[in-house]
């Protein structure tokens, strides 16, 4: 019976130990000013199973690689990562409050699963974000402003993106290619040379405002746009170009007006715009192809 108990406390003792290094490999806290790193903090949380909380403050300078599930880095709003931040197929990873600044591109997904809320992407001299490789990707309450390309998509992935400024981006505020899907609520795309590219993609606007971009829309390559209740006006040179067998479908209270040269273009005989809002736009497409609601 001693013998017993003995090996009952000796087990609930290693059992303890283990609860013990699980929770402290679950927390960190990483303050770059001090010389500290997220890489680091991200490495030491390798061997744990359990969702790994990194807390971040001061200026860090690396590029941070997350191959695991279940991570969240959260910054203090005055965090700050100069370099990239890189998703490679991991699964419920979470960035807020942090900006994220150049040279390089600031975020990529690759296979991966990423959410990113209250954050500041700016000044990459290449991509704002890439999400590439089926990634899937949620950008909330954010600021996505002058870099190079401010959101780019390809090769299958999807993005939602919500509440959410993207401006003053060199080439695109938003790019999909390659049967890739970008979902755009209540968000606000202005002074990019293309406000939004799509490459053989679907894009669905809603309570969004394309506005003070060259072009605020450029579809392309068997793409379909839907809008609704958003207001595409003001664009510099186009509000709409569609070209190569695209698509323009609106509906509810949407406005498209006051765009340079046209509001809506079609460069082909395929492309098509189906007005369900009455816009009032000013259309350059074939009569074909002005389909009524």
């Amino acid at each position: 019976m001693k013998k017993l108990c003995l090996k009952i406390a000796v087990a609930m003792i290693a059992s303890i130990g283990l609860f013990t290094t699980s929770a402290s490999a679950a927390n960190r806290t990483v303050n770059c000013d001090e010389g500290q790193s997220i890489q680091d903090a991200v490495e030491k949380g390798q061997g744990s199973a359990a969702p790994l909380y990194i807390d971040v403050s001061g200026s860090c300078e690396e590029v941070v690689t997350i191959t695991r599930d279940d991570v969240t880095i959260d910054g203090d709003e005055t965090a700050t990562v100069t370099g990239t931040i890189v998703v490679e197929g991991g699964r419920r990873i979470n960035i807020s409050a942090i900006t994220i600044t150049g040279p390089g591109p600031g975020v990529v997904a690759a296979s991966g699963d990423l959410k990113l809320r209250y954050v500041v992407i700016t000044g990459n001299t290449g991509f704002g974000i890439l999400v590439a490789e089926s990634s899937q990707v949620g950008i909330a309450r954010s600021t996505i402003s002058n870099n190079l390309h401010g959101v780019v998509a390809g090769k299958g992935s999807s993005v939602i993106v919500r509440n959410t400024s993207i401006d003053g981006n060199e080439d695109v505020g938003i790019a999909l290619e390659d049967n890739s899907t970008v979902a755009i609520y209540k968000s606000i795309i202005s002074g990019n040379s293309s406000g939004i590219a799509a490459f053989t993609g679907t894009v669905h606007i809603e309570g969004t405002t394309i506005s003070g971009n060259d072009h605020g829309i450029d579809a392309s390559f068997h793409s379909t746009v839907r809008v609704n209740d958003s207001a595409i006006i003001n664009n510099a040179e186009m509000g709409i170009n569609l070209e190569f067998d695209s698509g323009l479908h609106t509906s509810d209270n949407v406005a498209i007006s006051g765009n340079g040269d046209v509001d809506v273009f079609c460069s082909d005989t395929e492309s098509s715009f189906h007005d369900g809002s009455d816009t009032g736009a000013e259309v350059e497409c074939t009569d074909f192809n002005q389909l009524e609601p």
